[in-house]
């Protein structure tokens, strides 16, 4: 069922007492066995945790402080079950992501966007993997020493009491889905989503303005109007100021002459970007696409024709999403 940890709230006629740690292990035991039984080949989802607080002590459960952190706990007992069953239960750790984090006192999931909301959303999504970013939000102030680390943290639970275990975030929104700070933020998102090995994301967006949400997926799945799309392998991309720009690039099995890249300028002022490309071709032609300003239709640039081996020159301009396909 969905977020279990506040069922006592939810569904309080159905669940009144707190949930513990025990108890929704055992129904995902039960629920799941009986799933895999009548479809072995069923991807299992659990445990579709509402947030921060559920994913260390399942929302103050009764029986926290006798097993520590939940998600280690449910994932250190699945894989004992496993053993005994010969049989993975669960494939997938699902969670729900809604940030904390604040600008100016306001919570970057709405759609305000005054100047401190804005600064606040174009970072928050440095929190998933940077550790060295701290966010302004409850919980750097209680729960975690230095930047969140979100995936970080997850993927070392994975690694330390669950090998193998993907990860899923069936719930996140990052607000402000009628301004350009929505756009950039959600296309960070889905780059490092693709990057750091995300199994599946769905947007639940928390209102109805979404024309800037739906360019930045745009941006990586039909950047041309014609079916144009991010390629199916991640490959390194750097660049020297996180806090100012990302940029995101790949590959295709299927159409290995062609590179695309994803480039995102997270500040108020023209970025010229310097782009050195790794690549056994040679790619002589840029095709750019960008959304930016105060309009989510994707804008269709002049080409840029490299005069340098994989080396070429580009201007961002403040606030953007610029998607480059490259190709010899």
């Amino acid at each position: 069922d969905n977020e279990p940890a506040l069922w006592a709230s939810t569904h309080a006629k159905l669940h009144p007492a707190a949930l513990t740690y025990a108890e929704l292990l055992s129904r995902t035991i039960e629920a799941a066995a009986m799933i895999k039984a009548l479809s072995p080949k069923a991807i299992v989802l659990g445990p579709v945790l509402y947030g921060y607080t559920a994913y260390i002590n399942l929302q103050d459960a009764p029986d926290a402080g006798e097993h520590g952190d939940f998600l280690s706990y449910y994932l250190d007992r699945l894989e004992s079950e496993e053993a005994t069953r010969q049989q993975r239960l669960v494939d997938v750790l699902d969670l729900h992501w809604y940030p904390e984090a604040r600008g100016g006192g306001v919570r970057i999931i709405g759609t305000e966007t005054g100047a401190a909301v804005v600064a606040a959303r174009l970072q928050a999504p440095r929190s998933l993997w940077d550790p060295s970013y701290v966010e302004e939000s409850w919980i750097t102030d209680c729960c975690v020493e230095g930047g969140i680390d979100l995936l970080g943290g997850l993927k070392k639970r994975i690694a330390l009491h669950y090998p193998g275990t993907k990860l899923s975030f069936s719930e996140y929104y990052y607000g402000a889905g009628q301004h350009i700070s929505g756009a950039i933020a959600q296309a960070d998102v889905l780059g490092i989503f693709g990057r750091e090995g995300v199994f599946a994301a769905t947007l639940w967006p928390l209102d109805d303005k979404l024309a800037f949400i739906h360019a930045a997926f745009k941006l990586f799945l039909d950047f041309d109007g014609a079916g144009g799309r991010f390629g199916d392998t991640s490959v390194e991309a750097l660049t020297n100021d996180d806090a100012k720009s990302s940029v995101y690039a790949s590959v295709d099995a299927a159409d290995p002459g062609r590179m695309v890249l994803v480039l995102l300028n997270k500040t108020n002022g023209v970025l010229d970007a310097a782009l050195t490309i790794q690549h056994s071709l040679a790619f002589t032609q840029a095709a750019l696409f960008r959304v930016s300003g105060s309009s989510p239709a994707i804008q269709t640039l002049a080409p840029l024709s490299l005069e340098q081996t994989n080396a070429f020159n580009l201007s961002l301009p403040p606030m953007s999403v610029t998607t480059v396909l490259l190709t010899p």
